[in-house]
């Protein structure tokens, strides 16, 4: 397996670390209550305290952290070899994410125009894409990939359900990216939503049927 921090991985830290010292920095500039939620149109739906600032800037640095070491203390560790560059990927993408969503909520918090219902949604598009292209390389393991009783029993169930997941992962991530410039309540919840979960139901029922044919 790799060492635990390569040159990529500690790039990435880096940033996130230089992200949080500049949330530190204008944190006497927040007001007490910071927007942390947005509906589809745009519009704040939560709020925070100010110290979820903080929360949301140290979160980047603690996902990266577990993701780097969720390989160590996987049983099947040996196949994280198999597939670096995916798994790389998806690090990578997580936290550029996480980074930018935090400071997309201390820039709404300090009173700029964020364009949210755009940003954010094209980011998740993104990341799903990047995600699908990589699906069909991830090879069985119990924290990364598509995790069914199914997948997790058979390495051919696994290899499959993960090439037709990363078809539908890219699918989402279209709409994802959509709904970005669409971005009206019908399409959010009356299209993308069922898209999701009708993809998640498909993936479970897929890698069943997989299943059932190989074990005949």
């Amino acid at each position: 397996m790799k060492k635990l921090f390569d040159k990529k991985i500690i790039v990435l830290l880096i940033i996130a670390v230089i992200s949080l010292i500049g949330h530190v920095c204008i944190y006497p500039m927040l007001p007490d209550w910071i927007p942390i939620q947005w509906s589809s149109d745009g519009s704040v739906s939560n709020w925070g305290a100010k110290y979820m600032d903080l929360v949301l800037a140290a979160l980047p640095i603690l996902i990266l952290l577990f993701m780097k070491a969720a390989p160590y203390i996987d049983p099947r560790r040996a196949n994280y070899r198999k597939h670096p560059h995916a798994y790389d990927i998806v690090i990578v993408g997580v936290t550029l994410l996480l980074i930018v969503c935090s400071w997309l909520s201390a820039f709404s918090g300090l009173g700029y125009d964020v364009n949210i219902q755009t940003l954010i949604p094209a980011g998740i598009g993104i990341l799903f894409i990047a995600l699908g292209n990589t699906m069909p390389q991830i090879r069985p393991t119990y924290f990364f990939g598509i995790k069914t009783p199914w997948t997790l029993e058979n390495p051919d169930v696994w290899r499959k359900t993960h090439k037709f997941g990363g078809i539908l992962y890219c699918i989402i991530g279209v709409f994802f990216l959509l709904s970005a410039f669409l971005g009206s309540e019908v399409f959010v919840h009356g299209i993308l939503v069922p898209v999701i979960l009708g993809s998640v139901a498909i993936l479970y029922i897929y890698s069943y049927i997989v299943y059932r044919k190989i074990q005949s």
